[in-house]
């Protein structure tokens, strides 16, 4: 903030000097002007200058007029800020072509007004592209809108002829003055520059840190996620295991009873026998309805609605929408007909094969391919990411590995060969899991 104010302080005093600059040189030119009319010595002034001079006050009406919407465009999008770009550059334009203008109204005797132009601009202007331009522009502007480069296309009055009609006194005092101030012009756009780049050096320097903090954060919050996602897991596990040790220890333990009840009725009462026989049927078919609840809890809700094949197809489309990266998905194995874990294990390799590609590859371009060959079903995701340079097991591979391997599957992953095809280039998940050839719940 203070270097802020300190770079509104000298812009003021920018302006004030150059406004200052703008009445000396139309005070000099209209003074002069009427002291030769009112005198004998117009016609020695005609004969040296071998033209008419202007209208006195065409210089400093269009001058100063000119200088007044510089100033009000400078100071309205410093109290009214603009965010659309267009706008913005419309504005810088539109400053750079008051800038022309007063030069011109001036007859080209004073460039100055351009580093005042200029030092506005830089600090309004956030894109370096457009930064590099206009300084471009108004440094030319500066360097070459000179009376001294354009006279020969100008029939104007060099200010050295109005000069010329007063003493060397004056003319030495009027030389050193215009020389004091366009000095002044040209110090305090360099301190304004000087503060401007150190400012922004310092809050290039404040960003750098703080997206290091935000780095650290994100791993920070990034380990947080993972502990948690342990820690759910086990959570769960530990749920799971005392609900069915309830459901279905109580279940068995009824059932065993009830058999060697039966048992023991079997040769003395038959139709007793018979009817604990059907209880415990019943008591059987009831625990085992309480596991298959159970059990179905686990499973993705996307495949409680949809087939395999269509709950793979809308992860990829809502993946594709919440990261934007470019996922291309090939299902060759046709029509899937698999037992409930066979899906569970197959949708949750994608799905971890998706979040690792991004997360931790940071890829943007990701392949899916299912396939089928006799009875085994594979799935190959392949991604153009960072791949990894030590290939340790994390939570996730290993919880794939251990699901794929009750069920007689195989895991395999890895870097990408920098040669690979399609240019995918990370890491690769490989699963072939043999399937049972037929739907529905398995325990």
């Amino acid at each position: 903030m203070k270097t802020e104010r300190k770079l509104m302080d000298i812009a003021v005093k920018m302006f004030a000097l150059n406004f200052s600059i703008l009445c000396f040189y139309s005070l000099i030119c209209v003074t002069t002007t009427y002291r030769i009319c009112g005198t004998l010595r117009a016609h020695d002034f005609l004969t040296l200058v071998r033209q008419m001079p202007p209208y006195p006050w065409k210089m400093p009406i269009q001058s100063l007029c000119l200088f007044a919407f510089l100033c009000f465009v400078s100071f309205f999008k410093i109290f009214h800020p603009i965010e659309k770009f267009p706008l913005r550059v419309a504005i810088c334009i539109a400053e750079i072509v008051l800038c022309a203008g007063i030069i011109c109204s001036l007859n080209f005797y004073y460039s100055g007004i351009a580093l005042l132009v200029l030092a506005d601009l830089v600090h309004y202007i956030r894109s370096n592209k457009m930064r590099l331009c206009f300084i471009v522009i108004l440094s030319l502007m500066f360097a070459f809108f000179r009376y001294e480069i354009v006279e020969q296309f100008t029939q104007s009055i060099a200010f050295s002829s109005y000069l010329s009609y007063y003493n060397p006194m004056t003319q030495s005092f009027f030389t050193m003055l215009e020389s004091l101030m366009v000095c002044m012009n040209i110090l305090m756009f360099v301190l304004y520059m000087i503060l401007l780049f150190t400012d922004q050096k310092a809050e290039n320097e404040r960003i750098r840190k703080l997206n290091e903090q935000l780095n650290q954060a994100n791993d920070q919050l990034r380990d947080y996620a993972e502990n948690m996602e342990r820690m759910t897991e086990m959570r769960e596990r530990n749920r799971l295991a005392r609900e069915i040790h309830d459901t279905l220890g109580h279940t068995l333990t009824g059932i065993i009873m009830g058999a060697d009840a039966s048992l023991a009725l079997l040769d003395v009462a038959p139709e007793e026998s018979r009817k604990r026989i059907q209880v415990v049927a019943q008591t059987a078919r009831n625990g085992l309805t309480d596991v298959r609840r159970s059990i179905k809890a686990l499973r993705p809700d996307a495949l409680e609605h949809y087939s395999l094949v269509q709950a793979l197809e809308d992860l990829v489309e809502n993946f594709r929408l919440t990261t934007s990266a470019q996922i291309t998905y090939c299902q060759e194995a046709g029509e899937l007909s698999l037992a409930s874990d066979e899906e569970d294990s197959l949708y949750r390799v994608v799905q971890e094969g998706l979040t690792n590609a991004v997360r931790h590859g940071k890829a943007d371009r990701i392949e899916i391919r299912v396939t089928r060959t006799g009875g085994v079903v594979a799935v190959c995701v392949r991604d153009n990411g960072t791949g990894c340079d030590k290939l340790e097991e994390g939570f996730g591979l290993r919880h794939m590995r251990e699901r794929l391997e009750m069920l007689g599957g195989t895991l395999s992953y890895g870097n990408l060969e920098q040669d690979a095809q399609d240019g995918y280039t990370g890491f690769f998940i490989i699963v072939e899991l043999p399937v049972r050839n037929r739907k529905g719940d398995s325990l």
